[in-house]
């Protein structure tokens, strides 16, 4: 069937009109996507700016029910901010979708946003209207809008999260000084943790720690110390007490270690400036080995500490109030042995009647401080020579074999110094068994860990100065240990022996140690000494105590062990920022401390002529 010829006519003119709209749509299009284009470059800083805001809005509301007593005035400036955070969060989405050049694949990309803008936007108009839309269409839940906003705030902390560690490798691109970068990190988490434990819901009085005590507890945990200001045990909410936990782990195995860890498992892979970065964090010296070195630190830690938790759970001889308690326990005191922190949620840490001779848990114990202080390349290696076959008839290096040597003679010292000397004194009443059991944990915890089994205010003299030593020296390098280290104190003393013997050179185990490794380890026990030296002049300025329960408390804090003779609590604000700028330098290292601020000198080609100094 032909159409007449006047409404072909008619058809085509629609066509010809239709062609040229839609090129001048086209057109006009372009000059909207190019004026849009051109409005979100100088938008962009405006739209970090607020998703900063809206960040801030989520940390503040999630804070407010956590870190305060809802009274009907916080309760209301908390639906205000809740108000504030959906608007913000609706607002965000549609600047986003209408800058954006391709909105299909924007909505498609991030369709689940979009459904919760969508339900957002039906509480926002049910708060301005009054009517509750959401209730009609979910009927069947309880208070939908409390569960969704609950929801939607998880979300936004998740990406939070998910953003910085995005934004993580950027940030160790731009690094030019690791150790400047390493010190920021932990200032930072010390920081964030200081004003959670201020927070009024962190304990259990409601009034939140003074600043210096929230300082003082924010740096023990960060610097994975365990010297305290008031009891763990009795003094913090669960939500204190989770802080404290957090923040144990983020100091033991470092936040940059861990965030980019977060970053391996969403994104990928690192790019070879950001390797160099984090290289000398994980202790690997091949950057190619990086990312896998990495991913072994934080897997092993997890491993143990899940193996650990479960051993805890089932090593108890004690009622708890519930099982969610014993759980708690189990996991706050599995991952503070592991990072030797030594803090504990007992009120006598592990010496009262239940722990102190308990098998099991002394063992655990033991075990996980350590694995803890010898160090991850050490763990590794041994992990690898067990596990292939090839490498078994190899050698293990001369740092694994000089931590492992070294570390048992120091704990079977020490065994046999605390049970000789304290065997009618803090070990007395307990049977052979029992009192062996008590001197080898006291040795291993000594160095670095800060629990104890028995009351270290009570101990003689003697052992007091055979305790300092060893906290002094600590555990490994690599490890979440502190201290001067073990490899250091072997290297001096091989150097000492050797310089008697009138050896020009250093050798262990059939290889020759590098002068610069001997400078180094006289370079760190010196600005050890140093520190503890001044530190413990200025305590016993502005203290009232005994001058050995005063250097007790310094090395502890030095070497981030946590032990004390009972005076901690005592301290005055001048005593307890010693201790903190102590415990700090004791864990980032005195001598990466220096590096950080220290100007970098040239290496020259030249030499100047040598000639000798006469030492005695």
């Amino acid at each position: 069937m032909k159409l007449p010829y006047h409404w072909k006519q008619k058809w085509l003119k629609v066509l010809r009109r239709w062609r040229d709209f839609k090129k001048k749509a086209n057109l006009f299009f372009h000059y909207v996507q190019d004026d849009i284009y051109e409005i979100d470059k100088v938008a962009h800083p405006y739209v970090r700016a607020f998703s900063a805001l809206l960040v801030m809005l989520v940390v503040t509301s999630l804070l407010i029910p956590l870190g305060f007593e809802l009274t009907p005035e916080l309760k209301q400036l908390n639906q205000k901010v809740e108000g504030w955070l959906l608007f913000g969060f609706v607002l965000s989405f549609f600047v986003r979708l209408v800058l954006t050049s391709d909105r299909g694949a924007y909505l498609r990309k991030r369709w689940f946003e979009g459904v919760l803008t969508g339900f957002s936007t039906l509480i926002l108009i049910d708060i301005v209207a009054g009517y509750s839309i959401v209730e009609g269409l979910f009927f069947t839940a309880d208070n939908p809008e409390a569960f969704f906003l609950q929801f939607l705030k998880g979300y936004l902390l998740l990406i939070v999260i998910i953003k910085f560690v995005q934004y993580l490798p950027e940030l160790l691109e731009d690094q030019k000084n690791t150790a400047r970068f390493l010190v920021y990190s932990f200032l930072s988490i010390i920081g964030a943790g200081t004003l959670l434990l201020m927070l009024p819901g962190a304990t259990q009085d409601g009034q939140g720690l003074a600043f210096i005590d929230a300082l003082f507890t924010s740096t023990s945990a960060v610097c994975v110390t365990g010297l305290i200001v008031v009891d763990t045990a009795t003094h913090f909410t669960l939500f204190g007490e989770i802080v404290i936990m957090t923040l144990i782990q983020l100091g033991g195995i470092g936040i940059i270690t861990f965030a980019t860890f977060l970053f391996l498992f969403i994104s990928g892979g690192l790019g070879v400036g950001q390797m160099n970065t984090i290289k000398d964090m994980v202790a690997e010296k091949n950057t190619n080995l990086v990312t896998a070195t990495l991913k072994k630190v934080v897997g092993f830690t997890f491993l143990v500490e899940g193996i650990a938790v479960i051993a805890y759970y089932v090593s108890w001889d004690m009622e708890f109030s519930s099982q969610g308690q014993r759980v708690l326990f189990s996991v706050f005191h599995a991952i503070s042995a592991f990072c030797n922190a030594g803090f504990s949620l007992f009120t006598n840490s592990l010496a009262d009647a239940h722990n102190a001779t308990n098998w099991p848990i002394n063992i655990t114990t033991m075990i996980l401080i350590v694995l803890g202080g010898l160090g991850f390349t050490v763990i590794w290696e041994i992990i690898q020579r067990k596990s292939e076959r090839k490498i078994w008839r190899r050698r293990l290096s001369v740092h694994t074999r000089l931590v492992l040597v070294t570390t048992a003679i120091l704990i079977v010292v020490g065994t046999a110094v605390v049970m000789i000397l304290e065997w009618d004194n803090t070990l007395a009443g307990h049977s052979t068994v029992d009192k062996f059991l008590l001197s080898l944990f006291q040795s291993i915890t000594t160095r670095t860990a800060g629990f104890n089994t028995v009351d270290t205010g009570a101990m003689g003299i003697p052992v007091i100065l055979g305790m300092l030593i060893l906290m002094l020296i600590g555990g490994s390098p690599a490890s979440t240990a502190g201290g001067i280290k073990t490899t250091t104190f072997a290297v001096l003393v091989r150097s000492m022996t050797m310089t008697i013997r009138g050896n020009n050179r250093m050798e262990m185990f059939n290889r020759t140690i590098p002068n610069t490794i001997i400078f180094r380890s006289v370079t760190v026990i010196l600005l050890a000494v140093s520190c503890i030296s001044v530190s413990t002049i200025l305590l016993a300025i502005v203290e009232n105590h005994a001058f050995m329960d005063l250097l007790f408390e310094e090395v502890s804090a030095f070497a981030t062990v946590g032990l004390s003779r009972g005076i901690t609590g005592d301290l005055t604000t001048w005593g307890k920022s010693i201790i903190i700028l102590s415990m700090f330098l004791g864990r980032v290292g005195i001598l990466t401390f220096m590096v950080a601020f220290a100007s970098r000198a040239d290496n020259r080609k030249y030499r100047y002529p040598k000639e000798s100094i006469m030492v005695s």
